[in-house]
């Protein structure tokens, strides 16, 4: 071969050079694995003929026959942007933490908020992993790690938007939301994820971690992009989830359901928070209440709405609505679905890290898994979620355990030993409190009549009585309701 079509950067891949000619020889007592991969192996085995330090111009080949990456290998450029990441995400997680602490001192348990709390953790784990494989670029274990740290937590704020966006359609909603089906098929959603995770990291990490033939490396390519893509649409089941809940208006029956709030919150200020064993003393009003009641279909705190809701309301109460929920959810999951878009361009761009193109720019990485998750988690603590995504607990044992009887508007008759005595000695005159009534033509329509064994004796009403009283009732039921009490 001419000189001339050598090349001296042992990373151009336009001309032949002396250490593409070396990895030859290796990959020959390698039973000709594809170039790029096994990049773990070939450490250790370059290590065992030239000693521990290996050779910058073997690395830098090493690192630019490599598949792409979103964001690209990371260089010494990385390390301020990536120090600056592990900062900020250190203070969100210190933040989630405290609103959870100062909640639960309350008696007010939001779980979502710790998980939050250890989402920023993994990003501060990913991109300090990334400031290490820059001081040790050999360090593959500690690169991978990095590389996962950085997609996961994606995929765990998906998860748990679509949680978020369960309540709300719960709360539109409290029959379908509460039904088996509805929550059969958001659990197969959730096992979904977990299998497109276990898909993902396999996917990502096998060609690193082992020699492959060129076969089973595009076999690996491929199962790598049906992951990438599968993440996009799992990313977008929160948007359409809040679609369906508002493009299907309530049914009657959502409106006559009896639905359980959390009614002690008043407010979703970024500072308000709720009275100490608030939710303990609402539960504990649940002793004196209906069966139905206990039963609730627990949703979470709004005031612009029509169904029943089991009563407590406060008079400090604001107006608690959920547009800028809905923004939450919906912005958080379009900057979610971006970093998604790109990195699935990444893959099936298939190319080498030599060829890559600006899509694995370090800035892209940054601003995505740095910036635009920074901004989401900013949502989540000034927005509140803790409070506009607080579903009741459910009630303890002891108050569910307990049984009442039914309770109605007409009154029940209410009688005496000695009224027994009195009806018994009247009829052995051949009289009844039946005949009485007879005789008077006249029937009270709350008053019951005791019964005797012969058809005759007992009072019939007439048509015009029960229609009457019919009548009286529908008339009065809208103020028997409100002032009724359980």
């Amino acid at each position: 071969m001419p000189p001339d079509e050598f090349a001296t950067d042992p990373s151009d891949f336009s001309k032949f050079t002396m250490v593409e000619g070396t990895f030859m020889v290796f990959r020959y007592f390698l039973n000709h694995p594809a170039s790029g991969t096994g990049i773990m192996p070939l450490i250790v085995y370059t290590r065992n003929l030239i000693g521990h330090e290996i050779s910058p111009q073997l690395m830098k080949f090493a690192i630019a026959a490599q598949m792409n990456l979103f964001g690209g290998f990371p260089r010494e450029r990385d390390i301020v942007p990536s120090a600056i990441m592990v900062g900020l995400f250190c203070v969100l997680a210190i933040a989630h933490t405290l609103v959870f602490a100062l909640n639960y001192s309350r008696g007010h348990y939001f779980w979502i908020s710790i998980i939050w709390s250890w989402n920023c953790v993994l990003r501060i784990l990913g991109f300090a992993l990334r400031i290490v494989w820059v001081k040790n670029v050999p360090n593959v274990p500690a690169a991978l790690t990095s590389e996962l740290f950085l997609i996961l937590p994606s995929v765990i704020l998906v998860t748990f938007n679509l949680i978020l966006a369960q309540r709300i359609f719960t709360w539109r909603h409290p029959v379908g939301g509460s039904r088996r089906l509805f929550w059969g098929v958001m659990l197969t959603l959730y096992g979904v994820v977990l299998l497109v995770i276990a898909m993902t990291i396999p996917a990502a990490f096998v060609p690193f971690i082992h020699f492959l033939s060129i076969l089973a490396y595009e076999l690996w390519k491929q199962v790598n992009m049906v992951s990438s893509v599968l993440i996009i649409l799992y990313s977008l089941t929160s948007i359409s989830l809040l679609g369906l809940a508002y493009f299907f208006q309530p049914t009657r029956k959502d409106e006559n359901l009896y639905t359980y709030q959390p009614w002690w919150i008043e407010s979703f200020s970024p500072f308000y928070f709720v009275k100490k064993n608030a939710a303990r003393e609402a539960e504990e009003t649940f002793m004196k209440r209906n069966s139905n009641h206990r039963h609730a279909i627990r949703v979470i705190a709004a005031t612009h709405h029509h169904y029943n809701m089991v009563e407590g309301l406060t008079n400090q109460r604001g107006v608690l609505k959920h547009n800028k929920s809905l923004l939450i959810v919906s912005v958080s999951t379009i900057l979610i679905f971006v970093g998604a878009v790109f990195r699935s361009i990444t893959i099936f761009q298939n190319k080498r890290n030599y060829d890559s193109s600006w899509v694995c720019d370090y800035r892209l990485l940054i601003v995505i898994y740095g910036g635009f998750e920074a901004f989401i988690n900013v949502l989540y603590l000034v927005g509140r979620v803790d409070l506009r995504f607080y579903r009741p607990d459910r009630l303890p044992a002891k108050v569910r355990a307990i049984i009442t009887a039914e309770q109605t508007f007409f009154n029940s008759p209410v009688t005496s030993e000695d009224e027994d005595d009195d009806a018994i000695s009247s009829e052995s005159d051949g009289y009844s409190k039946t005949d009485s009534f007879s005789d008077q033509g006249s029937f009270e329509f709350i008053e019951t009549a005791i019964p005797s064994e012969s058809v005759s004796d007992k009072h019939v009403l007439t048509k015009n009585e029960f229609e009457r009283g019919v009548d009286d009732l529908r008339s009065d039921s809208s103020s028997t309701v409100s002032d009724f009490q359980f």
